[in-house]
């Protein structure tokens, strides 16, 4: 139970929180305001109650969202590092209060795979300096899980025993089943005295809270996979199977027993998991030697065939899958270049299948103008490699004769996607990349000439877009021409 003293604080926090969740779809600076002043209020409190969890966990959440919500980090105007790092040391002092708490483990790990994810794209970074912060991600999601599994088997003892108790009660008495609990008895504060007081009420821990748990751990393990894949030498070369040993505790031991039950959302979210958690580690598995092309593309598409992923009308699986389609190009492409042309049709069946994915999600009825967007941006990327797949040493025949095509269509794909996206930023790269689409159908191309037309955008962005491009695999230029 929170102490008298920082109820106050308390509530006026939770208050700023709620304000902030009400503005963070249509006003995020506003959003962005009120989280800040929730955090502050955090803070003054626990300068005056340095001992109270609740505002040391609140504090730390309220820190996890503005570090991590898409919309709340365009409002940042401080570095998203630093900021983490800020929830990361208000998330391992609430630790410091109560080391068992999960949903503070739970956090925290969310808090480390975050920093993990943002020195994976720092290119002044090591890949080596992301996995720590996943190790120690993993630690946190396993021992959260560990206490979960606990206070399950307790909950259901002991809803076991009270079954046979009433059962007992019931013969004994005549009566037909239980009183209904008094509202002390439900966590519900009582009314009465001058003062209001504040009660921690406790969520009951549930077959889903674990599915939770797991799930986040298949993210961290997929994220560890992305950074393996980018940099095999990172890790040792037994971490792929100690990863694959650690993952099939989880999905084969645990999520079966846990699924049974559960909601054709919650099945649809636990293969989605498995899906992305899969693609990434037989890539890394194939960049790293260990599987071959055949191998690699099969087990890919097993991983999306489970018919809860309903590759028909579920925009998150049709864009995974499409991703996972280009990232089994660009894996490819990154081989031996003795083996490019053999498996070029095996990268222009994968791009043609992620295109097709596209053109179906964006006709889902419903989707937001940002995810029609994405989808066109996917398609005019596609068209771009299977462009790529024209050139040496692949010289692909069917990429030949429909050069020029493929290029039109990545320019009408990428400015279909910069009029629907509601994003600056999103905005003028895909208006970039469509003018570089279009100048490549010239034959007297220049670099220069594609890209001055990208309103209110200079050189060094140009340069910085240009060389993301080339590292995409989506054209051959020198960045020197810039």
């Amino acid at each position: 139970m929170t102490k008298v003293g920082d109820t106050y604080l308390l509530s006026a926090g939770v208050d700023f929180e709620e304000a902030a969740g009400k503005w963070r779809g249509g006003d995020a600076v506003k959003s962005m305001r009120f989280f800040s002043r929730a955090s502050d209020v955090y803070d003054q409190g626990l300068r005056k109650f340095p001992q109270s969890l609740d505002l040391a966990y609140n504090k730390a959440r309220v820190l996890l969202e503005i570090a991590t919500h898409p919309i709340l980090i365009n409002q940042l105007n401080t570095p998203l590092l630093e900021v983490l790092q800020q929830a990361l040391d208000a998330h391992r002092y609430a630790l410091s209060l109560d080391q068992d708490n999960p949903d503070t483990l739970f956090n925290t790990a969310q808090v480390l795979t975050a920093i993990a994810e943002a020195y994976a794209k720092d290119p002044e970074r090591a890949d080596q300096d992301a996995l720590q912060p996943l190790e120690e991600a993993l630690e946190l999601q396993d021992r959260c899980l560990a206490l979960q599994e606990l206070k399950l088997e307790e909950s259901l003892q002991e809803r076991r025993e009270a079954a046979t108790h009433i059962e007992a009660d019931n013969e004994d008495s005549g009566a037909t089943g239980p009183e209904a609990p008094t509202p002390t008895e439900m966590g519900i504060p009582s009314t009465t005295g001058t003062e209001d007081q504040w009660f921690s009420i406790v969520e009951p821990v549930t077959k889903d809270t674990l599915v939770d748990t797991i799930l986040a751990e298949l993210g961290t393990l997929t994220t560890l996979c992305s950074i393996l894949s980018s940099s095999p030498a990172a890790a040792p070369s037994s971490s792929l199977g100690w990863i694959e040993e650690f993952s099939s505790k989880l999905v084969q031991a645990k999520l079966p027993f846990l699924i049974q039950d559960a909601e054709p959302e919650k099945l649809q979210e636990v293969a989605l998991a498995k899906a992305n958690f899969s693609s990434a580690l037989l890539e890394a598995g194939y960049r790293s030697g260990a599987i071959e092309s055949s191998t690699y593309k099969r087990e890919r598409d097993d991983a999306f065939r489970p018919p809860e992923l309903d590759l028909e009308r579920n925009f998150s699986a049709l864009l995974a899958n499409a991703n996972s389609l280009v990232a089994f190009n660009s894996a490819l492409a990154d081989g031996d270049a003795s083996t490019a042309a053999s498996q070029a049709p095996q990268r222009w069946n994968a791009l043609s299948a992620a295109i097709a994915n596209m053109a179906t999600a964006s006709k889902i009825p419903g989707s937001i103008p940002d995810d029609i967007a994405e989808t066109h941006f996917v398609r005019g990327n596609c068209s771009l490699l299977q462009h790529k797949l024209s050139q040496p040493p692949a010289s692909y025949q069917p990429a030949i004769a429909n050069a020029g095509q493929l290029l039109k269509n990545a320019d009408v794909f990428y400015r279909n996607a910069s009029k629907l996206y509601q994003d600056d930023e999103h905005r003028a790269i895909s208006q970039l990349r469509a003018i570089v689409s279009q100048s490549l159908q010239s034959s007297n191309y220049t670099l220069s000439a594609a890209t001055a037309n990208v309103q209110g955008r200079g050189r060094e962005w140009v340069t910085s877009q240009i060389e993301d491009m080339i590292d995409e695999g989506l054209v051959s230029l020198p960045s020197s021409s810039v």
